[in-house]
C-alpha cells in the first residue's frame, strides 16, 4: 500500500492490512511490546462484538444513509415473536420456539457480513437509533460538525523519524475548516464516565494518531480542532461533543513517538519483552504498587 490519502477503501479491507502499525497496535505496545507481538503474529484475535455493530450502524446512519442502507441489517425480531405467537399462542418464550429459531437463522444467513441490529428496544436497536438521531439534529453546532464531511478516510504514511508504516482512518474529516470528528456511541455519556472511558480505551492515542496522520498525508495543514462527538445510546440519548485540548494533544503527540521508536526498535532487534522494559534497572525488576485503598 502505497504512501497517500484513499476514499475508496472499504472498512474490510482497511482492516485486512497488517503490514502497517495502526493505533490499535500502539495500543498493544503501550500494555506491552509483547502484547503487539503476539497480536502480530495472529495469536491474539479481537472478537467480534454486538456493541461494535451498533456503533458502526449508527455511524452510517448519522453520516452515509446509503451506504447504511447496504451494510446494516435490522433483525425483525418483533414480526418474528409475532410469527412464533400466531402459531403457538400460548409460547410464554416465543424467542425458544423452533418457528422463531428457525426464522432467526434464515435471516442470519441472508444477511452474513453485515452490522445486525435489533429493529425495536430501548438500546441498540433501530428504534434508538432514531432517537439518538434526533438528538443530534436538535444541536446546531453537532449539525455543523456532520455537514459537508468527508467519511472515514483512508490514510497511510510513513514514520519520518522511524520508518515505521502506519495508517490511520478518521470518522469526520473537514478539510476546509482543519477539523477531525471521532464519533463514540456509549451508555453514559456524561463527563465523569466518558473520561473513565477515555483513559480505559486510549482514546487520546487514537486521536493523536489521526491527527498524525492527517498532518503526514497533507490531508490538513493543520488540524485545529479534534472533537467527540459522543452520543448515548440509552435513554435520553445525550449528545455531547468534547474537544481534545491543545496541550493534551502536544502531550500525546510526543507519546505515540515514544511508542513509534519503542516498535521500530523491537523490529530492529526483534525482542519483544512484557512489561520488564517499564523497570527502572538493569535486571527488569519491577516495584510492586500497593494501592492506596489496601494501604488504609
Amino acid at each position: 500500500m502505497k504512501d497517500g490519502i484513499y476514499t475508496d477503501i472499504s472498512i474490510d479491507d482497511y482492516h485486512k492490512n497488517s503490514t502497517h502499525i495502526s493505533a490499535t497496535k500502539v495500543k498493544y505496545a503501550k500494555k506491552s511490546l509483547k502484547l503487539l507481538d503476539w497480536y502480530n503474529r495472529g495469536l491474539i484475535v479481537q472478537e467480534d462484538k454486538p456493541h461494535f455493530d451498533f456503533g458502526n450502524a449508527f455511524e452510517l446512519a448519522l453520516l452515509d444513509k446509503n451506504e447504511f442502507a447496504n451494510r446494516v441489517a435490522i433483525t425483525p425480531d418483533s414480526k418474528f415473536v409475532a410469527d412464533a405467537l400466531a402459531e403457538k399462542p400460548d409460547l410464554k418464550v416465543p424467542r425458544s420456539s423452533v418457528n422463531y429459531k428457525a426464522a432467526l437463522s434464515k435471516w442470519q444467513d441472508a444477511n452474513q457480513g453485515k452490522y445486525v441490529i435489533l429493529d425495536k428496544g430501548p438500546t441498540e436497536s433501530y428504534e434508538a437509533i432514531e432517537l439518538m438521531l434526533e438528538s443530534c439534529y436538535q444541536d446546531k453546532i453537532i449539525q455543523r460538525l456532520i455537514e459537508g464531511t468527508e467519511y472515514q478516510l483512508s490514510l497511510f504514511w510513513t514514520d519520518p523519524e522511524t520508518g515505521l508504516k502506519l495508517k490511520t482512518r478518521p470518522d469526520i474529516c473537514k478539510r476546509k475548516k482543519n477539523v477531525v470528528v471521532n464519533v463514540k456511541t456509549t451508555a453514559d455519556g456524561s463527563p465523569e464516565a466518558f473520561s473513565r472511558e477515555m483513559a480505559k480505551h486510549d482514546y487520546p492515542i487514537q486521536a493523536a494518531i489521526e491527527i498524525e496522520g492527517c498532518l503526514q498525508t497533507g490531508l490538513m495543514q493543520s488540524v485545529d480542532h479534534y472533537f467527540w462527538l459522543v452520543v448515548e445510546k440509552v435513554p435520553p440519548y445525550c449528545a455531547t461533543i468534547y474537544e481534545f485540548a491543545p496541550k493534551d494533544i502536544e502531550l500525546y503527540t510526543d507519546i505515540i513517538h515514544y511508542y513509534f521508536h519503542k516498535i521500530r526498535q523491537a523490529q530492529k532487534q526483534n525482542l519483544w519483552p512484557g512489561y520488564s522494559d517499564r523497570a527502572d534497572n538493569q535486571y527488569g525488576i519491577l516495584t510492586v504498587e500497593i494501592p492506596l485503598w489496601y494501604r488504609q
